[in-house]
């Protein structure tokens, strides 16, 4: 009678440390996965920031050549826009790099306030109306 307990808690014990090797193996590929992910980003929105600075800037009297007045003025505000979006980038990218979490956070916030916005304006038109 006591061969019969110690049979069946080998293969319990196997069945337990089996399924915790899976679970192991699958938390590290997540997390090389999340890393590979991080870093894609991290690299893209240092290459797509610095691009958006430094070629309007360089471009800048090509762009806004001979041009006065009014739009003059339309495209030194694009080509300020332009490096402002990439000063933007690289300040997410580094701060991505630093803190992971940081890559759910900002494009959740980004939809967040994509969606205010509508909200508000969706608002004001119907308020508009009465």
């Amino acid at each position: 009678m006591t061969a019969s307990p110690s049979r069946a808690s080998r293969p319990l014990l196997a069945s337990l440390v089996f399924g915790a090797a899976i679970v192991a193996a699958v938390g590290i590929a997540g997390w090389l996965l999340l890393l590979l992910v991080k870093g894609t980003v991290v690299i893209v929105g240092w290459a797509l920031g610095l691009a958006l600075i430094a070629v309007p800037l360089l471009l800048s009297r090509r762009i806004v050549g001979e041009h006065t007045g009014v739009e003059r003025r339309q495209r030194l505000w694009t080509i300020a826009q332009a490096v402002a979006i990439g000063v933007a980038l690289c300040a997410i990218a580094y701060f991505v790099g630093d803190h992971g979490w940081l890559l759910i956070v900002v494009p959740a916030a980004v939809v967040a306030v994509l969606r205010g916005a509508r909200a508000v304006q969706a608002y004001r038109e119907e308020r508009a109306v009465r």
